[in-house]
């Protein structure tokens, strides 16, 4: 058994009995299915790893989650985004890849957004941008967040968009599903490879190993089956 692999089920073994009284408790509530998003409507209630996935020329839109960053020495990285680092380099080439020659709308976090801009001169990206604090800090972008700000920008057309999801390779079943819970037919482009290397030296420490990262992760698929 791989490492990972070990790491997964121990995410999935300390979650379990509190997937189960979600699980129940939305039974009870007669709600375990019925306000499931269309991209995952055929997913089992506590299935926490299939990512649903579609023909990427099915898409009406690119959402691209960033995945850690690299922090130049001297900068203040609570003022400063980070520069895109190796994952977002590669998260952005599978968004290039999932886009193809199609001239569909691509909203991509910061870190992915400067890469597609600076290296494959996709002028029209939309960058989905951390906000600022009254005192210039920034104020930390979730996945949840980014979501949000992705469809409040679509407006109306998110009741029929079809939302290809780029992200790394642990975190796009977690940014599918959130994607999904804003109203978007969301699912991973079939054929486009999801980065699954983490950077050790990336500027968010819980994206730097596999071994941080899914515990928390996973609590967060869990939380989404509420």
């Amino acid at each position: 058994m791989s490492s990972r692999r070990r790491i997964v089920m121990a995410a999935v073994t300390a979650v379990a009995v509190a997937g189960s009284m979600v699980a129940v408790g939305s039974l009870r509530a007669g709600s375990a299915s019925a306000d499931a998003p269309a991209g995952i409507a055929g997913q089992a209630p506590l299935d926490l790893w299939t990512v649903p996935s579609a023909p990427a020329e099915s898409a009406t839109l690119i959402v691209a989650y960033s995945f850690g960053n690299r922090i130049p020495a001297g900068v203040d990285s609570a003022r400063t985004i980070g520069e895109p680092g190796p994952v977002n380099e590669e998260l952005a080439a599978a968004v290039v890849a999932a886009r193809g020659d199609r001239d569909v709308p691509a909203y991509a976090q910061t870190e992915i957004a400067e890469v597609l801009r600076s290296r494959y001169g996709m002028t029209d990206v939309i960058s989905i941008d951390p906000d600022r604090a009254a005192d210039g800090t920034l104020i930390y972008l979730s996945t949840d967040g980014v979501a949000a700000k992705v469809a409040e920008l679509r407006g109306d057309s998110v009741a029929t968009d079809h939302a290809a999801v780029v992200a790394f390779h642990d975190h796009q079943w977690r940014a599918t599903r959130t994607t999904a819970k804003h109203g978007f037919d969301a699912f991973a482009p079939a054929g486009v490879a999801m980065p699954d290397q983490y950077d050790p030296q990336s500027g968010q420490p819980w994206t730097r190993s596999a071994l941080v990262y899914l515990p928390t992760d996973f609590a967060g698929r869990l939380a989404l089956l509420r």
